[in-house]
């Protein structure tokens, strides 16, 4: 009988523990896997060492130290453990994703025993040539296996054309482009009476949720427009409290599939985060018909291009280009149509394979 070849998946943290995006796409790349016969494995960093094996993924947990911890979100302490782990496993290819002293570790390991390493950028400031932190020496580390990471990997993919773009200048490096991918939703039809406004993402200052607390504030005295915030709120009470004061109603993190049923019934998703890669989101937004108003992010400049919803630039433009949402019903339902198609035709688990084709194809 012929051996299954091994597929080594390494993040920060995994989908069962964290529901982030870059976790939610490396959940279908580890699920197409299995479907595909590979012996599928997952390596990240945990608060305990046991958990139960996820349909057939075999789950690799390194356990988190207090220490360095204090020091933030530094992954080079734990060099020999994510080491010691990849030569016990063998793997015949490594699939990290997202800039962490992870990447640099796993291109080490791919290197000399033979293993294919594909890193996938996971946000722009992945391929950013960040200054060396002198100020903060511990951070030096960090930074250097990223480099080295990216520089040794044998394949690297981007997100949108601009990610690319910017690991040619800065690293002199070619990807392939391939975007996130997702599963392709029924129809859903809006019901107009009540315009949904949602929010969606961890409460912390890259995200800016103030900002959208502010926006619902601007349309507080107009009765049939509810606004509604997803995701955990971290340290944010007092900006919860202010949330609630002005009739927003505020759920906490909730899973994906919830994610998903908010967005069927909502008409417009809110962006106000500073940057971002290629927000999971966005797609699943735009596959169930919902226009986005971003403040800044418009990845390779797709959503206005294809009439998918605004980037508005300023918090003035944010509120006017929801306002033309919350007014008009037609505007916002073709939109929401646009997004649909192009969504469906783009984004669908149709890329998740295209990274699997890639794997071991040497």
């Amino acid at each position: 009988m012929e051996q299954k070849k091994k597929l080594s998946i390494i993040l920060g943290s995994y989908w069962g523990q964290c529901q982030g995006g870059a976790e939610l796409q490396s959940h279908f790349i580890e699920q197409e896997a299995m479907r595909q016969k590979w012996e599928t494995h997952y390596l990240f960093l945990a608060n305990k060492d046991e958990y139960e094996n996820q349909n057939g993924t075999i789950l690799h947990p390194i356990i988190k130290k207090k220490l360095w911890n204090k020091f933030g979100n530094i992954k080079y302490p734990y060099t020999l453990n994510l080491l010691k782990k990849l030569n016990k496993l063998k793997p015949d290819v490594i699939y990290q994703r997202s800039g962490i002293a992870f990447t640099g570790i796993a291109a080490y390991y791919a290197k000399k025993n033979n293993c294919q390493f594909i890193f996938h950028i996971a946000q722009e400031n992945d391929v950013q040539p960040w200054p060396i932190p002198w100020q903060k020496p511990y951070l030096i580390p960090e930074f250097k296996l990223v480099q080295y990471g990216i520089k040794e990997a044998d394949i690297i993919i981007s997100q949108t054309c601009y990610q690319a773009q910017k690991l040619a200048e800065n690293y002199r490096r070619n990807s392939l482009v391939i975007p996130n991918g997702h599963p392709v939703p029924a129809d859903c039809k809006k019901v107009n009476s009540k315009i949904i406004i949602l929010w969606i993402g961890t409460w912390k200052p890259v995200k800016q949720p103030e900002i959208f607390v502010q926006l619902a504030e601007k349309f507080r005295p107009i009765k049939n427009v509810h606004f509604i915030m997803l995701g955990r709120t971290e340290q944010y009470y007092k900006l919860v409290l202010k949330a609630r004061r002005n009739n927003i109603e505020v759920r906490g993190e909730v899973s994906n599939d919830e994610v998903n049923k908010y967005l069927e019934k909502a008409h417009v998703l809110i962006n106000t985060s500073k940057h971002e890669g290629f927000s999971n989101t966005f797609i699943q937004a735009w596959m169930r018909r919902v226009p986005v108003v971003s403040l800044n992010v418009d990845p390779d400049g797709v959503m206005q291009k294809k009439a998918m919803g605004y980037c508005s630039g300023s918090f003035n433009k944010l509120v006017r280009n929801t306002g033309k949402l919350i007014e008009d019903n037609g505007m916002r339902e073709n939109m929401g149509a646009n997004a649909r198609k192009y969504a469906v035709e783009n984004y669908s688990l149709d890329n998740i394979k295209k990274i699997l084709t890639l794997m071991d194809y040497r």
